[in-house]
């Protein structure tokens, strides 16, 4: 029995430790874990638009670990009705398994080449909370309370909160047996921590912390962490131990048909976006960053949200919980219209939660900053691999930028962003790679200080992804970052690959083009 299957039967109790491994699979979920060979959704004709029920409450949206015994049973009750529906009408689009595969459908290749890929770009924030709303009104409308909620898993209470909430460890509807952490893990620190978290939503540009125009297939701050590698880390509690199949899935020959993997080594539904939404808690992880998307918009150093027509306007379809084929735009889950169509608010923590947002500084009046050309790093016409180890460049700085800098470093506009281009890698890995600026000897286990500046991720996708993920990274230079270079003749940047636990990993495929740093 490997570390992952002596979880689970911990985490199930005695019962299922004697009923046997396979048997407490199957008595756990019903319906279960599904290879998503095609997750498309139920046939439909054309969409109308979401009719939002501006008579109904607007009421909080808690953390999981601050609902009472009342809301937890309300919650257990709301999936075990949408698990039942799975079972008794599988092609229903409410059903369990159906709701799992809208994810699967929107992210992992979609099995359809025309579909909107959610990820690595500025669908990343906007598609999961219209996601979230239809499956809230979903879940409420199988146990008929409208006044029904969703529940977030605030990880970034920490160390608190940074493990999986009971209510998801414990048997039952909650409970999901491809997860790799037990209920006693915590998420290392250098992802949900206080210092880790501050990075993320001290950023101010939309791009940094949003993502991108698709076709640049920029991720935001928040998307290439927390959000990758507590998937990851939910996944698989243990990584190196265990091969990173697509989902439980995974050919045995080159080419071969995928195979059920599951009962001889880990799976890793959270740890792949294909099988991610088969795992409760994915909609706790998600509801959670929805809310931080809140406080960040909140923050005095915010830039906020785009205002482009093309993302304003965009449609996500989806079934309702009704049945009724939808769409739902962008701009109809903004700001106001988040209470006004959406009918929830966030209610903080009920803790001493950590300070996240880094509040704004006066700046200082100084002189404006020169416009400069982008300050090239590294740069090469064939892929560059990075490899396991921590992999350092390094380029003189020219005066004019060092001049730029100590403005920084004094006060001045956030102006300056380290770019990463063509960052590559092949659809059957995941990664996770921290970046410094000025710390040539960092390390895996290198603290959150100055010298980073952010976390680079990719989930991977699983079976019907066949292509390579191909992203591009941006991350802006804090004051004090630009105080540690102005004291270094050299810009130097380490990108340090590593696991999930902050060991350095068995292996890496990434590679990347291009190096350089510029003025926004």
């Amino acid at each position: 029995m490997n570390r992952r299957q002596f979880v689970n039967v911990i985490g199930q109790g005695s019962i299922g430790a004697m009923m046997g491994l396979s048997a407490m699979r199957a008595w756990a979920q019903a319906p279960g874990h599904q290879l998503p060979v095609d997750c498309s959704p139920p046939s439909h004709g054309t969409p109308t638009h979401i009719t939002f029920n501006s008579a109904a409450p607007i009421l909080p949206r808690k953390s999981v670990w601050d609902l009472d015994s009342i809301e937890i049973t309300r919650l257990q009750k709301a999936y075990q009705a949408m698990r039942d529906l799975s079972v008794s009408s599988p092609n229903d689009p409410r059903g369990w398994m159906q709701q799992a595969s809208v994810h699967c459908f929107n992210c992992s290749g979609g099995y359809d080449p025309s579909n909107v890929e959610i990820h690595g770009g500025w669908w990343f924030l906007p598609w999961h909370r219209c996601y979230l709303h239809v499956h809230e009104r979903i879940l409420g409308k199988l146990i008929n309370d409208p006044t029904f909620r969703l529940a977030y898993w605030d990880w970034d209470t920490y160390p608190t909160r940074a493990l999986v909430p009971p209510p998801f460890m414990a048997q039952g509807p909650l409970w999901d047996s491809w997860r790799g952490a037990g209920p006693a893990d915590v998420i290392p620190v250098g992802i949900t921590d206080p210092q880790s978290m501050s990075v993320v939503m001290g950023t101010h540009g939309t791009a940094a912390f949003m993502g991108g125009d698709p076709s640049q297939g920029l991720a935001g701050a928040m998307e290439s962490s927390p959000h990758g590698p507590v998937h990851i880390w939910t996944g698989e509690a243990n990584p190196g131990v265990s091969p990173e199949p697509s989902g439980c899935f995974w050919p045995t020959t080159p080419g071969g048909t995928p195979v059920d993997q599951s009962q001889t080594v880990g799976c890793l539904d959270m740890g792949v976006l294909a099988t991610a939404a088969q795992d409760p808690v994915f909609f706790a992880h998600h509801t959670n960053i929805d809310r931080l998307w809140d406080v960040w918009l909140q923050s005095p150093n915010s830039d906020g949200n785009y205002t482009d027509s093309n993302w304003l306007n965009h449609p996500f379809n989806f079934y309702d919980e009704n049945g009724n084929w939808i769409y739902i735009t962008v701009a109809d889950v903004l700001a106001q219209e988040e209470q006004d169509n959406l009918r929830y608010t966030y209610q903080q923590p009920q803790t001493s939660a950590p300070l996240m947002v880094t509040r704004a500084t006066a700046q200082v009046k100084t002189t404006k900053p020169k416009a400069l050309k982008p300050l090239l790093v590294a740069s090469t016409p064939q892929p560059t691999r990075i490899g396991t180890k921590p992999h350092v460049r390094s380029i003189a700085v020219p005066t004019a930028h060092r001049q730029n800098l100590k403005l920084l470093a004094g006060g001045g506009p956030r102006g300056y962003e380290l770019h990463i281009e063509g960052l590559t890698l092949p659809p059957n890995e995941s990664a996770i790679v921290n970046v410094f600026i000025g710390a040539p000897n960092a390390k895996s286990d290198t603290p959150v200080g100055p010298a980073f500046v952010g976390t680079f991720s990719v989930v991977v996708s699983g079976n019907g992804h066949n292509h390579p993920i191909v992203r591009n990274a941006v991350f802006e230079l804090r004051p004090e970052t630009a105080a540690l270079l102005v004291q270094q003749k050299n810009l130097t940047v380490t990108l340090v690959p590593k696991l999930v636990n902050g060991k350095e990993p068995p292996k890496s495929s990434l590679t990347y083009k291009k190096i350089y740093l510029s003025q926004r």
